[in-house]
């Protein structure tokens, strides 16, 4: 190299040490990603495995289901068949008992109007009925006695006595009337009388006295107030036996149509009873018939929706089938990379630690006389290795490409060591690319600073503490002594904190997302110190 380009390539123990620390950190990512690549193939195939089964069984139970909604669907045509039947009944019984409840109301009124005409008519007794009896409860024992005390008494007395024993069936003289009057129960047989049942005989003689125009309560009763009471029962008592006389076919009449009714109403009543017993019938087959067609509606959509997933299943199946045998053969070839990376990643950590100032011819032959040792050892590698293809992702290198990295070989290891490598690179950039493509990539958080920056310390120690990326352009062979400890990273270890010494601050160090990249316009000349060349 010396030779042909005139300059100098130095190799320091340094570089072995980021050998040795790179092996280890780049053949544990590599097998971390290939073996992550693997066991989500591994998974999709046991998923597919998985989906046939599910396949199968979802099969198997929608052939069950399709029986049971054929079944429920026969259960609810019965229940229907049922339904009609007993609503036919219910609705005949219900025709015929309203018939009967319109024929009863019928003669319930009829009925009614019986009773009220005879009600009528023994209300017009009733109140004179009701005058004599409060007459009545006026007499006492002293009263009576004050008639017996009579040995002879007066006419309209006497009269009215022989009224009274005329009612009572008795000797109309005044001996057994004044026996009768003796009696205790006298008063009482008085009051109980049965008005209802007065023979005919009975009333044609009274009606004989109580047309006698000297029978009358006011002028008995100036005679006596014990008879006048009595000649006002014995009027009230002829009076209401005549009406009740003619009332007693009425109520004949009415206790026939009320007997009539009530035998009536006890048979509407139970057939009122059957008709309630056929409509609950009916209402719960209408319940069971509803729950049956809702049960059978949800079972018929279980099993549409199981048909529709049960379809897409199986077309994710059989689509996925040449999946299979390709993912099969993946997972073999992602195990073979897998063995083969403790080869690869030796030969990537070199290339990160030596590779750098390099140009693609030196580069190649560099890398095949590393895969010449690496299989003299005996170490699995892969025959056709490329350091960007083992270091850098596709899509990475694509986005490196959209954001100005220029699309050569070259160019793309260089990128891959930028991002890699685990010093500070250092950029040989003479037609400006790296600066448009490390600007591209980190956009605002990028701080920007060169030698001449009057800020350029405080910048650093800003992007050291709060974790931003700096690009220090324009470098020269010399550099400012207080950036030697950040420029070789040398942390030093307080506590649990790691801290790195820029002046003499010690500022702590934010290792996830700080970084520095150093460029120089310069090209073919001879740089003093540990580079990494891109």
């Amino acid at each position: 190299m010396l030779q042909q380009l005139k300059r100098h390539n130095y190799i320091t123990p340094t570089h072995f040490l980021e050998l040795s620390k790179g092996y280890r950190v780049i053949l544990t990512e590599k097998r971390t990603e290939l073996g992550n690549g693997r066991d989500k193939l591994a998974n999709g195939l046991a998923k597919l495995v998985e989906a046939r089964d599910g396949v199968e069984v979802m099969s198997v139970e929608l052939e069950k289901k399709k029986v049971v909604c054929a079944q429920s669907q026969k259960d609810c045509e019965n229940l229907l068949v049922e339904i009609v039947s007993e609503r036919r009944v219910a609705d005949e019984q219900r025709k015929q008992v309203e018939g009967d409840s319109e024929r009863i109301g019928k003669e319930e009124i009829e009925c009614k109007a019986i009773a009220d005409d005879a009600e009528a008519e023994l209300n017009v007794a009733l109140p004179a009925l009701q005058k004599a009896m409060a007459e009545v409860e006026k007499l006492d024992k002293s009263a009576i006695s004050e008639i017996k005390a009579y040995k002879s008494p007066p006419k309209q007395v006497e009269t009215v006595l022989a009224a009274v024993m005329i009612l009572f069936g008795n000797k109309t003289d005044w001996t057994t009337a004044k026996k009768v009057l003796g009696e205790a129960n006298f008063l009482q047989s008085i009051k109980g009388y049965d008005k209802d049942n007065v023979s005919a005989t009975i009333m044609k003689k009274i009606k004989g006295y109580v047309s006698h125009a000297d029978f009358k309560p006011e002028a008995v009763g100036a005679v006596s107030k014990a008879a006048g009471a009595l000649c006002t029962w014995v009027h009230a008592i002829y009076i209401y036996a005549s009406v009740a006389k003619e009332v007693a076919p009425k109520r004949a009449r009415l206790k026939g149509a009320q007997e009539s009714l009530a035998v009536k109403q006890a048979s509407l009543q139970k057939a009122q009873e059957e008709l309630a017993e056929v409509t609950a019938k009916v209402n719960r087959l209408k319940q069971k018939y509803d729950d049956s067609v809702g049960e059978k509606n949800r079972l018929r959509a279980e099993a549409d929706q199981m048909e529709l997933l049960l379809d897409r299943a199986d077309k994710l199946v059989k689509g996925l089938a040449g999946e299979n045998e390709r993912w099969r053969a993946s997972i073999g070839q992602l195990q073979n990379e897998i063995g083969r990376s403790l080869g690869d990643a030796l030969v990537a950590a070199a290339f990160l630690s030596y590779a750098g100032p390099f140009d693609t011819q030196y580069r190649s032959n560099l890398v095949g006389g590393w895969l010449s040792a690496v299989r003299e050892q005996q170490l699995p590698s892969t025959e056709n290795f490329t350091f960007a293809s083992f270091c850098a992702l596709p899509t990475d290198v694509r986005q490196w490409n959209i954001q100005g990295l220029p699309a050569d070989n070259f160019s793309t290891e260089n990128g891959a060591i930028s991002v890699r490598c685990s010093r500070w690179p250092l950029m040989i950039d003479p037609q400006n690319q790296a600066n448009k493509w490390v600007r591209k990539m980190e956009e605002s958080q990028l701080h920007i600073v060169d030698l001449k920056s009057k800020d350029m310390l405080r910048k650093i120690e800003n992007g050291i503490v709060y974790g931003l990326p700096v690009l220090l352009q324009d470098v020269l062979e010399e550099l400012d002594p207080a950036l030697e400890p950040v420029l070789a990273k040398a942390l030093i270890k307080v506590g649990n904190r790691e801290v790195l010494r820029l002046g003499d601050k010690e500022l702590d160090y934010n290792k996830e997302t700080f970084s520095v990249c150093r460029e120089a316009f310069i090209f073919g000349r001879y740089l003093k110190g540990s580079i990494s060349f891109s």
